[in-house]
């Protein structure tokens, strides 16, 4: 993390037009510790205000477009923008930091531009460097993440048999780009004890070699948690731990970003998050989202939600999940897949995790103790659950202003849902980094042109005033903020096509979407997502003007510095 040095300077010329310090005295002095200045300012305030400069004191902003000689402390550091542009710190709508920190340690088996594996024998291969010459802990597997086989040359998942070359002494996992499937080599099949006559768990899938009851080592939903224990069987030391969290909030800051959510905490990330923020490890805000289960176990623990996070950390939430992925096809639809996976019938939709009775009895609950809840919804009969369940239990509360519920992803979600998320204060957070990853797999594999182009669909929600935020799912899609506006803007595929025009977001709404939207969806809009004066000085330094720039150049703008309470946590 790099410190910000404090450089004393004499107070140089004038500048600036409007003083926007609280006060009607114009030549009132004001105490800072840093004023940039040459600049373009993107305040998100609502009025669409920009400046030249911007000043800070004790990690607050304190001036806007203020003139230097305003500032009254002769050691202020002075910041030349040098024509660069000045924007809030970025928020992380939605995404698993732990996993992020978690993933550091394994084989990454993306496919390009992220990784290299762009075919079976690629991603075998990836696997095998990875892990060549490692000492191994005893128990220890052997894990790989982010395969993606809508991107791999076969176009098909991996199977125990291709994991095999790998080793078949040691237990293997690879976790999909979706983190809803895994695939698991013969070895690991045997520790897990799931053969032929395994029962698939409710809510998830066995995949079988076709025409046989033999699983292929595929596990789709909440069969793959049977895997997790590879995950966690490396042994763990706080000094090991606390090195992965600090290059992840290191990875996360070079992307502007400077609040962090964990969507699917465990209670073991929550007590480790804790214990981070005793030490002054975290360093960039992390608002947790246990999920359902985890959330119960800790609140007989004594842990609860808070608005006030406590050392850079806050319970704020909690998760649920009501299915899985539209790229692995295990999203719930009301409408067929375009080609069902291999095994399916033509009518095949997908299928939920949870049942509607289950669902409303948490959500009744939360509803109860003003608990916000952040629910999974990507396929568009996973949001008819969602609102059915509201629709059987919303005569019995009128806490949803207090509540502000997140449909997190909603990608296929439809217009009438939309006008119904109105009714209850819900905010839909858009997966709109699908439009660029898996775009063409939608057109051709998933869903074809016509819902295709529908996907993340941001100009709907912006005709019905609805404040989303859009995210990257981190680690699914590393949390590079700059290409998740691009992608929100142009809707561009990987082979070029623009998928939906009439959905498109304009750069101001994407803007929005990761800053002053984004703080309001964690409640957090006095203090966080627009630069005004009494707010939290996160601010971003970016080398172009998303604002102004041709919108197709939008992902060539870099992140040159990021502030956190006013502290430089990143330096290009």
């Amino acid at each position: 993390m790099n410190k910000k040095i404090m450089i004393p300077i004499t107070l140089l010329c004038a500048f600036g037009l409007v003083a926007c310090n609280g006060s009607s005295n114009k030549n009132e002095k004001i105490a800072a510790d840093a004023v940039f200045y040459n600049g373009h300012v993107i305040t998100m305030d609502g009025n669409r205000t920009t400046g030249t400069s911007l000043a800070v004191k004790d990690g607050k902003i304190v001036g806007i477009d203020v003139p230097v000689s305003n500032y009254s402390d002769s050691e202020v550091e002075l910041i030349d923008l040098k024509n660069n542009t000045i924007v809030p710190g970025f928020i992380d709508a939605h995404g698993h930091f732990a996993m992020v920190a978690q993933s550091i340690n394994f084989a990454n088996l993306s496919p390009s531009p992220v990784g290299t594996s762009d075919s079976i024998p690629l991603l075998v291969q990836t696997m095998q460097e990875f892990w060549k010459d490692k000492e191994l802990a005893e128990d220890q597997w052997l894990v790989g993440t982010g395969y993606d086989d809508s991107l791999l040359a076969e176009k098909t998942h991996p199977t125990r048999y291709d994991l095999d070359q790998v080793s078949t002494e040691i237990p293997i996992v690879i976790v999909h780009v979706s983190f809803h499937l895994a695939v698991v080599n013969s070895k690991a099949l045997e520790l897990l004890e799931i053969d032929e006559t395994t029962e698939d768990p409710a809510g998830g899938k066995i995949v079988r070699i076709e025409g046989t009851n033999t699983p292929n080592g595929v596990l789709e939903e909440t069969a793959m948690y049977l895997a997790m224990e590879g995950l966690n069987s490396a042994p763990q030391t706080p000094e090991n731990t606390i090195n992965a969290f600090n290059m992840a909030q290191d990875y996360y800051a070079s992307f502007g970003i400077t609040t962090i959510q964990d969507g699917a905490a465990s209670p073991e990330s929550i007590r480790l998050y804790e214990a981070m923020g005793n030490k002054d490890v975290l360093f960039l805000d992390v608002a947790a989202y246990p999920t359902w289960d985890a959330y119960t176990m800790l609140g007989i623990e004594g842990y609860k939600t808070s608005q006030e996070y406590a050392n850079h950390f806050r319970i704020a939430g909690v998760k649920m999940i009501l299915d899985g992925s539209p790229q692995g096809k295990t999203a719930f639809m009301t409408q067929p897949y375009l080609n069902p996976p291999i095994g399916e019938s033509n009518d095949y939709v997908g299928y939920a995790s949870l049942t509607k009775s289950f669902l409303e009895q948490k959500l009744r609950g939360y509803l109860d103790s003003g608990t916000q809840f952040i629910i999974h919804t990507n396929g568009d009969a996973s949001v008819d659950l969602l609102l059915d369940a509201l629709d059987d239990i919303s005569l019995e509360s009128d806490n949803f202003e207090l509540i502000r519920p997140v449909s997190i992803h909603s990608q296929t979600t439809r217009d009438d849902q939309l006008e119904r998320m109105v009714g209850y204060n819900m905010i839909p957070s858009f997966f709109s980094a699908h439009t660029f990853f898996w775009g063409d797999w939608h057109i051709d594999e998933v869903f074809g042109i016509e819902r295709a182009e529908r996907i993340s669909p941001t100009r709907s929600a912006s005709n019905l005033g609805i404040q989303y935020t859009t995210h990257n799912d981190s680690p699914v899609v590393d949390p590079d903020i700059i290409r998740l506006m691009y992608n929100t803007v142009n809707r561009r595929t990987r082979s070029g096509k623009t998928l939906g025009n009439d959905q498109k977001a304009t750069p101001y709404e994407a803007l929005k979407s990761v800053t002053i939207n984004a703080a309001y969806q964690y409640f957090e809009e006095d203090l966080k997502g627009s630069l005004e004066v009494g707010k939290i000085a996160d601010l971003v330094i970016l080398s172009d003007n998303p604002l102004t720039v041709s919108p197709d150049k939008i992902n060539e703008i870099e992140v040159l510095s990021t502030y956190k309470n006013g502290i430089n946590v990143y330096l290009k």
